[in-house]
């Protein structure tokens, strides 16, 4: 099962990046483009501390005794690289465990403490926006700025930031789509997702998967807000907000047209037809089925399969 699992990510990691994009580029279908990368990013960050449980557990159980997984593909490569019969050291096996496992603990630890970090910035801002700006109803702030922007940042309460630029260039009504928008990150804990997509790639800078999809994912949650306010307002009228808002947002923050502007309003001036929509969610419902209980479900089986021989 762990060798299952390893080539399981491996073939997410690789062919991964490259089905989703082509899947989520368009942005027919946010929601499920979302649960797409989400599934794809979990799945293989949780079986690699399947794997590494497994391996721990498989080489505590053969420890007397040996012809654990990890025994058998070192003596392998042992084998390999003198060129024959033997047996590794039993010392490799123990040091092969333990990096295994000190692999693990130190990836789950960069991601949590990226995760942390970002969180932290954010209430910061939150804080420090509330203490400077004038409080309107609900949560939303107004800041002095001559830049135009309108944006969300999460806190204790989340808060929707607006710019007195921003206030004097929308209209009325531009400016009530903007803050749907905004509202709809908030409602919709967007904030929170795209700061753990965003912990992830920092946390692994070089892996495809966790970079594109931090990006991607953050594309498609402001697609989701755009559906939000556009039920409500009208497409032509938060499409002529969003242009206007030509300001980026602070870092850990959600923008109203900071992400993608040239692709949302395509999205929002041409509307996807329906028959392509569904064929388009079901393949995207197909990848985060299958993604999704993977590893738990391997995991399951082992422990079902360790209780039965137990």
């Amino acid at each position: 099962m762990a060798v299952g699992l390893v080539l399981y990510t491996g073939a997410v990691l690789m062919l991964g990046p490259a089905v989703l994009r082509a899947l989520t580029r368009s942005g027919m279908s946010p929601r499920w483009g979302v649960a797409a990368w989400l599934a794809a990013m979990a799945s293989v960050v949780s079986a690699w501390v399947v794997i590494s449980v497994f391996v721990v557990i498989d080489e505590v159980a053969h420890w007397s005794r040996g012809h654990s997984m990890l025994d058998s593909c070192l003596d392998m490569l042992f084998q390999l690289l003198i060129g024959q019969s033997g047996q590794a050291p039993p010392l490799m096996h123990t040091i092969a465990a333990a990096s295994v496992l000190a692999v693990t603990v130190v990836a789950v630890s960069r991601l949590v403490a990226s995760f942390l970090r970002l969180r932290a910035n954010a209430c910061r801002h939150a804080h420090d926006v509330r203490l400077v700006g004038q409080l309107m109803e609900g949560n939303v702030v107004i800041v002095d700025a001559d830049v135009c922007a309108a944006y969300c940042v999460a806190g204790r309460p989340s808060t929707v930031v607006v710019t007195r630029a921003a206030t004097a260039r929308l209209t009325e009504r531009e400016l009530a789509a903007v803050l749907a928008h905004e509202q709809a990150h908030v409602r919709g804990h967007h904030l929170e997702v795209s700061m753990v997509v965003g912990a992830a790639a920092r946390a692994f800078p070089r892996c495809a998967l966790m970079r594109d999809g931090a990006a991607e994912v953050t594309r498609l949650l402001e697609m989701c807000a755009d559906e939000v306010a556009a039920k409500r307002w009208g497409r032509r009228t938060l499409l002529t907000g969003l242009l206007t808002l030509t300001a980026a947002a602070p870092v850990a923050a959600l923008g109203a047209a900071d992400a993608a502007v040239l692709s949302r309003a395509q999205r929002l001036a041409l509307p996807p037809t329906s028959a392509f929509q569904a064929r388009l969610q079901a393949a995207l419902a197909a990848i985060t089925i299958i993604a999704v209980p993977s590893p738990v479900a391997t995991l399951v089986l082992a422990g079902s399969g360790l209780f039965v021989c137990g």
